[in-house]
């Protein structure tokens, strides 16, 4: 049996995730098993998550997901080359997966395999580095005039979100030396970062269908699979869902008005006066929202700045995010994701927890990592529309499919 792995975030689990579940077993057989290395309740953008963590794995082990288990916080929570190394260290650390599948615009993984062995070259490095210099630059603008530096027209990768982590991910499989194989799925319908619902795509993004569920839910359900219809509303009955950053504004920006630059010299992301910007505008700000708008620049993208905000905010330094994630979490697992459970107790001794009590002999690293993780789902518990006991995923137990 193969076993595939995809990172994902399922911000809400829909239609264009359930396509790219079922190319993967149309490619590899119909008994491959999936495994989803999922972003817990902090999305890759600095977002709070639509909903928790565990009602997304539930999402998506109901639409044919076997195995769901967590990149925690701060991981889940970074700029793309964090993001992409943290995930891809699970799924190898795991020893059951043989490729990592992922979307990208282009769909060409020669293509995208050519442009992440350029970026990893020294002459690559070298342009980056002169580069960077450039203070109106963010992560990706830089990343794409480096490359365009080395290999002017000769290679046609276009950077488009998909396309940047779909090199990160595989930059981080080359690094890590191990046996995990790329494979990509051309993605097609709405673009990642389309805002409203386009009734031309077949496929829509998860930022429109977010948007869409607050405006008009008819119209989102359009473009999401029955199981994830039925798990969302039953969210949204118990006040689960849709979480809202803003909740947390009145915390978020006491904390900035309260603080002083000594306090977060080695604070991850805070460095380049995104920390006194960020300061500055909380005086005149009265919500997160508000906060961020007046707050971002070319440089300085909303998605940039949320990171930033919440590493000062839950005081996540430099060093956290330098050492890898020692552990992850079961969230949800069918019949066949159990039997993969098995296999990778047997064959790796990565810590994959299922309770609670499973991390009592974690190290001070490790501990230091569940403790950053647990922090933050205890204050996400706070932007639910019925706020819930910080306690809540602490106590949480995987979500296991019948049948």
């Amino acid at each position: 049996m193969t076993t595939v792995a995809i990172i994902a975030e399922y911000n809400p689990f829909h239609s264009g995730h359930k396509y790219q579940i079922d190319k993967i077993r149309e490619e590899f057989g119909s008994d491959t098993a999936v495994i989803a290395i999922m972003s817990g309740n902090y999305t890759q953008r600095g977002e709070i998550a639509f909903s928790d963590k565990l009602t997304r794995a539930t999402m998506a082990t109901e639409a044919g997901v076997n195995l769901v288990l967590e990149l925690p916080f701060p991981y889940s929570s970074s700029a793309a080359d964090i993001f992409a190394r943290s995930a891809v260290h699970i799924a190898s650390s795991i020893n059951v997966v043989d490729y990592l599948s992922f979307g990208s615009e282009c769909g060409d993984i020669i293509l995208l395999t050519q442009a992440a062995e350029i970026m990893l070259s020294e002459e690559y490095n070298a342009q980056f580095a002169k580069l960077k210099k450039n203070k109106d630059l963010g992560y990706a603008k830089l990343c794409e005039a480096a490359y365009r530096s080395v290999v002017g027209d000769q290679n046609t990768l276009s950077f488009t979100p998909n396309n940047i982590l779909a090199v990160e991910y595989i930059k981080a499989i080359i690094c890590s030396g191990g046996s995990l194989r790329p494979h990509t799925v051309k993605r097609i319908g709405g673009g990642y970062s389309d805002s409203v619902v386009n009734p031309d795509k077949e496929f829509q993004s998860a930022t429109a269908l977010r948007g869409a569920f607050i405006s008009s839910k008819d119209t989102a359900y359009k473009y999401i699979p029955e199981p994830t219809h039925k798990i969302l509303t039953e969210a949204e009955a118990r006040g689960d869902a849709p979480c809202d950053m803003d909740a947390l504004s009145a915390a978020v920006i006491s904390n900035f008005r309260l603080l002083n630059s000594v306090s977060v010299c080695n604070i991850h992301d805070a460095e380049d006066g995104i920390y006194n910007r960020l300061q500055k505008y909380s005086f005149e700000a009265a919500t997160i929202s508000s906060l961020l708008e007046l707050s971002a620049t070319k440089k300085y993208t909303n998605a940039r700045l949320r990171r930033a905000m919440w590493n000062i905010f839950f005081g996540v330094t430099s060093s956290d995010v330098k050492t890898p994630p020692l552990f992850t979490q079961v969230l949800a697992m069918d019949k066949t994701g159990m039997q993969k459970l098995r296999d990778i107790r047997k064959k790796s001794d990565f810590p994959v927890l299922t309770k609670p009590s499973d991390y009592e002999s974690f190290t001070e690293v490790q501990r230091r990592q569940k403790d950053l993780s647990e922090k933050a789902d205890s204050v996400f518990e706070l932007t639910k529309p019925l706020p819930k006991s910080g306690k809540t995923a602490i106590k949480l137990t995987p979500y296991i499919k019948k049948g």
